[in-house]
């Protein structure tokens, strides 16, 4: 479980290991460029299981139970992005990106629901993690939807609410000090750029109670 890209978590007395499968697509090059006609797939597989216990793995595949239909155009889907300011008033565009900060200043985080077809769905958040360009280390932002309860400086994850008109439900926000990762203790490249991700869930009530961990107080 240390080989193929995973990433290992260490969650209280629970070890999660987290590997995002990305399928290959087939390239068609010619004299003027190259492209592919195959959509991408990209799947997080998520192990979760205590230290000293003996497990089988298996893997079995539901049908899934679907609530009542919901007419309507268009797709949506999540969006992570951060925000210029405490008031999320604007927001980095993507081409900004890497951005470039001191250590220990507050980031603004914020994940949407995107041209959401009901109002009453509720977007769930189940963690957040940081990790370098590099992927030999990872830190736990939130967990279950709650600042991770290992951190030495549990002020460092600030959840807050949306102002009207956004969708409370459909709307998260949580606010990070800026931190580097030290492999093996030492500044080795402090140029590395960090990335965010996060692991969320669109509930509907109508289908049973959509548990919202801290963003829910």
């Amino acid at each position: 479980m240390d080989g193929c890209g995973a990433r290992r978590v260490m969650v209280g007395k629970t070890v999660i290991y987290m590997v995002e499968v990305i399928n290959k697509v087939q390239a068609i090059s010619l004299n003027y460029g190259t492209i592919t006609r195959d959509s991408p797939v990209r799947l997080l597989v998520e192990c979760r299981f205590q230290p000293g216990s003996v497990l089988t793995v298996s893997y079995l595949v539901k049908t899934p139970t679907l609530g009542a239909e919901v007419h309507t155009q268009g797709m949506f889907g999540v969006q992570l992005r951060i925000a210029k300011d405490a008031q999320y008033s604007s927001y980095y565009p993507q081409y900004h990106q890497p951005l470039q900060m001191l250590l220990g200043k507050p980031l603004y985080l914020e994940m949407r629901l995107l041209n959401a077809p009901d109002p009453s769905l509720v977007l769930l958040v189940h963690f957040c993690v940081a990790y370098p360009r590099s992927g030999t280390s990872v830190w736990v932002l939130l967990y279950n939807g709650c600042p991770n309860p290992l951190d030495p400086a549990p002020q460092q994850a600030v959840l807050s609410g949306p102002l009207p008109p956004s969708p409370y439900g459909q709307t998260r926000r949580f606010t990070i000090s800026t931190f580097q990762f030290l492999p093996d203790g030492e500044f080795k490249d402090p140029d590395e750029e960090i990335y965010f991700m996060c692991s969320t869930e669109i509930c509907s009530p109508r289908d049973g109670p959509c548990i919202e961990g801290c963003f829910g107080q």
